[in-house]
């Protein structure tokens, strides 16, 4: 065993700072980009699911409120009515 020896192959070439320094901005521009897009959805997202809450509630409300003067509407009909058959 004190003959054998391991030799290197140099067949990978390392690159160069150059080469290194483009790589690793193009990884960063990437995942910049990567991040923007996953940010403009996430907001778009948020900002659809405000604006349905929103749209929501006002149709509850303007439901709730229809409902109320349509009661109120019945009512007056009512005692009306009902005032109508005591006089004749």
């Amino acid at each position: 065993m004190a003959g054998f020896q391991v030799q290197r192959f140099n067949w990978v070439r390392t690159p160069t700072f150059t080469e290194s320094s483009d790589t690793w901005r193009a990884r960063r521009q990437a995942a910049r980009e990567s991040f923007e897009t996953f940010n403009t959805a996430a907001r778009s997202a948020f900002t659809s699911a405000g604006a349905d809450l929103a749209t929501g509630l006002a149709s509850i409300a303007a439901s709730a409120a229809v409902k109320r003067l349509q009661d109120a509407a019945n009512a007056k009909n009512a005692e009306n009515a009902k005032a109508l058959d005591t006089l004749v």
